[in-house]
């Protein structure tokens, strides 16, 4: 007579699982950062554009400068 015998490699399953976690919550993270990064550049170029000329100038902005400054976080 034959033994059959299943073995399952659970700690396997677990390794690759957490891989994969990783992975996501990694990914999930750095699309949170961005766009966490978004809304700040947003908040900064409103800010900006309700500034008057004479404003941006003691900044050092034009109206021209405005979305570098708000990406650059001038």
């Amino acid at each position: 007579m034959t033994d059959i015998t299943y073995r399952t490699d659970a700690s396997d399953m677990v390794a690759h699982g957490t891989t994969y976690f990783a992975r996501i919550a990694g990914w999930w993270g750095q699309f949170a950062a961005g766009a966490r990064e978004g809304q700040q550049i947003a908040a900064r170029y409103h800010e900006f554009s309700q500034l008057s000329g004479p404003d941006l100038a003691r900044r050092g902005l034009t109206r021209q400068t405005i979305a570098r400054a708000a990406l650059t976080g001038h």
